[in-house]
């Protein structure tokens, strides 16, 4: 991958190639943001030209043997860890490379959720384990097969366990000769605060609506109506953006499912409520945690309505008809604790709680909540 394919983060690029002209290149690097903002693109485009044998001062050329390579993402010297779905006799990512890589070919923005759909199992959580960093300080501890650099890139760094992150924190610490690690995380909290204090910080921020269209309309071939009508509502990640437009003109599947929920709540529907989360049990883990978001950017569009008007509110003009009606049962009396009852189901569902129960529950707290 080439820095020009990138949709823009054009500061985060130049100081990236000065890092190599400059010859000062951190041997361990994390990059901070969303994937749908660039974060692993950006690191993988940055292994390329350090690589790359005829860079340019703007850019790796993308036909020497290295970049070709690593094009493919099949560099001997380039190793790369990500969250698995541990398996009785698979416990490590070279296990399911061939399948990630397709995935990475078709986007190099693809989400977590991109990668749990792929893999046919969307109801258990990934792992970067224990295993997983043996088999990187295995590769990284022999000579590289080219006479260069050796790097590790782990995508989703924030899921490694504890075991892993400490076997990580020892490879830091103490790096084989040219060895190179880059961290990829939408999230940093879970990360070995030792660990972020060894790496250099390179912080990735949302795409404007602008550079998602046009990212959609050059990229993807989409028309600038429907590219613009998107942008209004991903913020800045062009990752969303790329699966809203896959669903083509259908209604959004969250805004379809967030409507029917609302209606039941407003009815105080029992039956209808039992109905629809035995639907939402059968969407798998990830498609629950990514409703619980978008149930809650709703709820805080519907009352940023209410102090800067409708016109004001970043979604599609369905979306902003429904929101205009639902604005005066979000407030500022009630946004507080739906905010906090969504984020402590977020919470549950990622560890797995029984969904049948939670969103049943959530239900029933929505019942008294959602009023005038």
């Amino acid at each position: 991958m080439q820095f020009k394919d990138i949709i823009r983060q054009d500061a985060v690029k130049k100081n990236l190639i000065q890092t190599v002209v400059t010859d000062r290149i951190s041997h361990a690097q994390l990059f901070h943001g969303k994937l749908g903002y660039g974060s692993f693109a950006l690191a993988l485009a940055y292994a390329q030209y350090i690589f790359c044998s005829q860079k340019t001062p703007e850019d790796s050329c993308g036909e020497c043997a290295s970049c070709l390579k690593i094009g493919q993402l099949s560099h001997p010297d380039v190793h790369f860890s990500f969250p698995v779905q541990l398996e009785a006799k698979k416990k490590t990512s070279d296990d399911f490379l061939p399948s990630w890589r397709e995935m990475i070919h078709r986007s190099p923005y693809a989400s977590e959720q991109d990668w749990y759909h792929h893999t046919g199992n969307e109801n258990k959580k990934g792992l970067i384990g224990v295993d997983e960093s043996k088999r990187i300080a295995e590769k990284i501890s022999l000579k590289s097969y080219e006479g260069g650099y050796k790097v590790s890139v782990f995508w989703l760094a924030e899921n490694m366990n504890a075991a892993a992150a400490n076997k990580l924190l020892k490879l830091i610490e103490e790096p084989p000769e040219k060895t190179l690690i880059f961290l990829v995380a939408e999230s940093i909290e879970s990360i070995l605060p030792t660990i972020l204090s060894r790496t250099q910080l390179t912080k990735i921020g949302p795409l404007s609506d602008s550079q998602v269209v046009e990212g959609l309309v050059n990229k993807m071939g989409a028309s600038e109506q429907r590219a613009t009508e998107i942008a209004s509502y991903v913020n800045g990640d062009f990752s969303a953006a790329l699966n809203e437009l896959e669903m083509g003109e259908e209604k959004s599947f969250y805004f379809d499912n967030f409507v029917s929920w609302m209606r039941l709540c407003f009815k105080k529907d029992v039956a209808g409520a039992v109905k629809f989360v035995a639907e939402v049990q059968k969407m798998g883990k990830e498609k629950q945690k990514a409703f619980l978001l978008f149930v809650l950017s709703v709820f805080q569009k519907s009352l940023m309505g209410n102090f800067v008007g409708i016109n004001h509110v970043k979604a599609t003009e369905e979306q902003k008809k429904f929101i205009q009606n639902f604005m005066p049962y979000i407030h500022e009396r009630n946004i507080g604790h739906l905010h906090e009852i969504m984020s402590e189901a977020y919470y549950h569902i990622d560890r797995n709680a029984n969904a049948k129960i939670l969103f049943l529950d959530l239900s029933f707290d929505l019942f008294k909540l959602i009023k005038k």
